[in-house]
């Protein structure tokens, strides 16, 4: 049970930073989620925090054995492909010039 609220607090930061972030921030004003792009840098911090405490509660109930890593390497490509959903990635339209 503390594995998914660890989940949860991580993919939490991870989803604020996102909103947050210098290109995304734009598309975040329209959103319902303005206030964060209004107060960017506090939310950062509060992303920062919500990580510290994610990783108090990783060592603090599993201990610094095998198993914190272990979640942090099974979280890592769950968030990889969260980011890869979330952004919009489209290919740089080049022009030719000959």
């Amino acid at each position: 049970m503390i594995y998914i609220i660890i989940g949860i607090l991580i993919a939490l930061s991870c989803y604020i930073l996102f909103l947050v972030s210098e290109k995304q921030r734009p598309k975040t004003h329209k959103s319902h989620w303005s206030k964060c792009a209004e107060h960017y840098q506090i939310c950062r911090y509060f992303a920062f925090a919500v990580l510290a405490v994610a990783l108090t509660l990783l060592i603090q109930y599993t201990g610094r054995g095998v198993g914190s890593v272990s979640f942090f390497i099974f979280a890592s490509p769950i968030l990889f492909i969260l980011i890869l959903r979330i952004n919009d990635l489209k290919p740089k339209k080049t022009t030719k010039s000959s």
